[in-house]
């Protein structure tokens, strides 16, 4: 939403996020998290851009309904980012025993 009285903000649900580590630790997959935001924030914190452009095709919000959207983007490194946690959790519930459990069915 944008508009004279109200802050320009994003809030995007991503496919995949990954926490990158400096110090050589392995990078670690991030779930259940919304990125989240004001655009010149965000913007400032870009480190690196290049490579292999992608597409993407959704919806934006807006104050009339949903909208179709698309843009390009090479990839970014970004410094840092705000995350929010899902208000719904993406965790599944367990369909099996561990296999070195000693339960059965």
């Amino acid at each position: 939403m944008t508009g004279r009285f109200i802050p320009n903000a994003f809030n995007v649900t991503p496919v995949l996020v990954y926490r990158v580590y400096t110090d050589g630790r392995p990078d670690e997959i991030v779930r259940g998290v919304d990125l989240v935001g004001t655009p010149l924030s965000m913007f400032s914190q870009i480190d690196q851009a290049g490579g292999k452009s992608e597409i993407f095709n959704g919806y934006c919000g807006a104050e009339s309904g949903s909208i179709p959207v698309s843009c390009v983007s090479p990839m970014i490194l970004v410094k840092m980012i705000e995350t929010q946690k899902k208000s719904k959790s993406q965790e599944r519930q367990i369909i099996l025993p561990r296999p070195d459990s000693n339960e059965k069915k």
